[in-house]
């Protein structure tokens, strides 16, 4: 359902802000892992993934979508799901792996929290720079 509720919230608070929170939410579940207990602790986890994937997913759409040239938003979203589908997981299979098997599984979730909680530290500050907030509408082509 978060797809669904994704859009509106998008447009409510900007893609910019949408973005961080996802990626914040990122930073809880790594966390989550690396400290949980029992394994119903997984279960909040597993609900933020939700979250963090949907709000992720549209609000890099739309923002794919914003800065694509006239007719060319088609291939901007092919390039946004290789690099997240392609490049970025398997850049994080391979790198994931090695961390886990030098360092361990907890070690590793607590590392992946701090490196996206850095992550997004750079990417507000990046946010704060811009001279326009981030759009909270779809482009519109003339």
């Amino acid at each position: 359902p978060m797809f669904w509720f994704s859009g509106p919230l998008t447009e409510a608070l900007g893609v910019d802000v949408v973005l961080v929170l996802s990626l914040l939410a990122y930073v809880i579940r790594f966390l989550n892992y690396a400290f949980m207990k029992h394994p119903y602790h997984a279960l909040l986890a597993e609900a933020l993934r939700g979250i963090t994937f949907a709000a992720f997913w549209s609000s890099g759409s739309m923002y794919a979508h914003k800065i694509s040239p006239p007719g060319m938003s088609a291939t901007m979203l092919l390039i946004m799901n290789a690099m997240y589908g392609g490049l970025g997981q398997s850049l994080g299979a391979v790198i994931g792996g090695k961390l886990q098997s030098n360092f361990g599984t907890v070690k590793t979730f607590i590392y992946s929290g701090i490196f996206d909680f850095c992550f997004v530290g750079a990417l507000v500050t990046y946010l704060l720079s811009k001279k326009e907030r981030a759009f909270t509408t779809t482009k519109k082509h003339p």
